[in-house]
């Protein structure tokens, strides 16, 4: 009898509970959410100095023996003496040059030497050159010559030199062609003269001056 009041009694209750469930589920939010993130490690730029290091440091230096020996001896200097220039001795030489060139060209040039170059010495130097074209005045001549002469007496070296320089040109070419000039008005001559004389002691005085004037014309 107990146990059938049992099972009914659990029916009913079962059936009420069945009875009640008639409305869905909700739920209840007290507090809307909000996302935080958590804060990101940085790092530290400004580090802290090192400790400075007060303690002086023993240091070892290894100085090596200053006299050196060489296995070598070095060897002696044996300066050579100058050898004498021979390019400037005196010698008697002497040349001829001659040619012939188109425009009716000679050319001729002449070079003398005379004396022994110790006392005394003469030296005689010419040029000529000339020229005939095909044109009425195309002429032209050039003639150049110069004496040089020394001579020495004693302590003193006497020096002179003679020259002349003569040019003969005429001016040509003109248009028209039946012009007529005067010669002189076509005519060019240059003439140079120079001459040089000198004179200078060979060794000093003893008061050990040494002088050289000399006179030079050019005209």
């Amino acid at each position: 009898m107990k146990s059938s009041l049992l099972i009914i009694g659990l029916s009913l209750i079962g059936l009420t509970a069945a009875a009640q469930d008639t409305t869905g589920r909700k739920i209840k939010i007290t507090s809307s959410f909000k996302p935080v993130l958590k804060e990101a490690a940085k790092i530290n730029f400004n580090a802290s100095p090192a400790l400075v290091d007060t303690s002086r440091p023993r240091l070892q230096y290894n100085i090596p023996n200053q006299n050196l020996n060489f296995a070598f001896q070095p060897g002696t200097l044996r300066p050579l003496a100058l050898a004498v220039d021979t390019g400037g001795n005196w010698t008697n030489e002497s040349y001829v040059k001659a040619g012939f060139g188109n425009f009716k060209t000679p050319f001729v040039q002449l070079g003398l030497s005379v004396g022994d170059g110790q006392r005394a010495g003469i030296n005689l130097y010419g040029q000529h050159v000339s020229s005939k074209g095909k044109i009425q005045f195309q002429d032209y001549s050039r003639t150049n010559a110069e004496l040089n002469a020394f001579f020495k007496s004693g302590n003193i070296e006497w020096n002179a030199r003679l020259g002349g320089l003569q040019e003969n040109y005429n001016k040509y070419g003109f248009l028209p062609k039946t012009l007529i000039f005067p010669e002189d008005s076509i005519d060019v001559k240059l003439q140079t003269w120079r001459g040089r004389i000198a004179f200078r002691n060979v060794n000093r005085t003893d008061l050990g001056i040494s002088y050289a004037p000399e006179l030079k014309i050019d005209v």
